[in-house]
């Protein structure tokens, strides 16, 4: 008469059990640490959206020591240099449209890349170009990402610009010798007195916070491999009984 088999030995089941517990619980205490990170970051960029403007060369002093910029609001007065005008592919309102960008001097020297705002396609040879000296109030945008996969090659030649490249623009824009590049860009920001087109768009971090969600999913999974492992234990050790 054959003898019954043996069933399986718990303890490889307990080595795996703990390590795919370890490793599932490390993902989701990991997410919360970036869910902390991620929510002090947009804190930030609130507070930088709402605090009071601050001039060009305090915005550059502090970038060189290392502050996170983006959103900082500025405001400094400049002329614009409208034969250098850039356009950016876009969307405006459904359809087609630009992103109207333009150069702009300022007395003290700085040359800075000013996103005017957006304008639907139809109006390309009939926005707004003001003259002289005007007051730019607006946000800093660093753009560091650079270049997405997908993006085309910008094509400065052609003044077709698929994404944001400072220093290109800045080449681009044809700036007099002796001209300070401003290593971002300032994007203006809404107001009653603004013209109709370029219409400055409100400011977005455009910042996906899911880390809450891959949290949850990690730990549930946890919890379930902790279900899933108790039971298969719970009926070996029936089994040996």
């Amino acid at each position: 008469m054959t003898a019954a088999p043996k069933p399986p030995r718990i303890w490889p089941v307990l080595l795996a059990s703990a390590i795919g517990l370890a490793i599932l619980i490390s993902l989701g205490v990991w997410q919360v640490q970036r869910l902390a990170w991620k929510e002090g970051l947009l804190a930030q960029l609130a507070a930088n959206a709402v605090a009071p403007p601050i001039g060009l060369a305090e915005a550059e002093a502090r970038g060189a020591r290392g502050d996170d910029l983006e959103f900082v609001r500025v405001a400094f007065d400049a002329t614009y240099k409208h034969d250098a005008t850039m356009k950016m592919i876009t969307s405006y309102d459904r359809g087609q449209g630009w992103t109207i960008i333009t150069p702009a001097l300022t007395p003290d020297g700085f040359a800075v890349i000013v996103d005017r705002g957006r304008i639907p396609a139809e109006r390309l040879e009939s926005f707004d170009k003001p003259e002289g000296q005007v007051k730019v109030e607006g946000v800093i945008r660093t753009y560091g990402h650079g270049k997405a996969y997908f993006d085309p090659e910008n094509d400065p030649t052609s003044n077709l610009w698929y994404w944001w490249d400072v220093p290109a623009m800045q080449a681009a824009g044809g700036l007099a010798a002796g001209a300070k590049p401003f290593p971002f860009v300032v994007q203006l920001l809404p107001s009653a007195a603004a013209a109709d087109f370029p219409r400055p768009q409100e400011p977005q971090a455009n910042l996906a916070n899911n880390h809450l969600g891959y949290a949850i999913t990690w730990f549930g999974l946890a919890a379930t491999l902790l279900g899933v492992a108790g039971f298969y234990i719970y009926d070996l050790r029936r089994r040996k009984r």
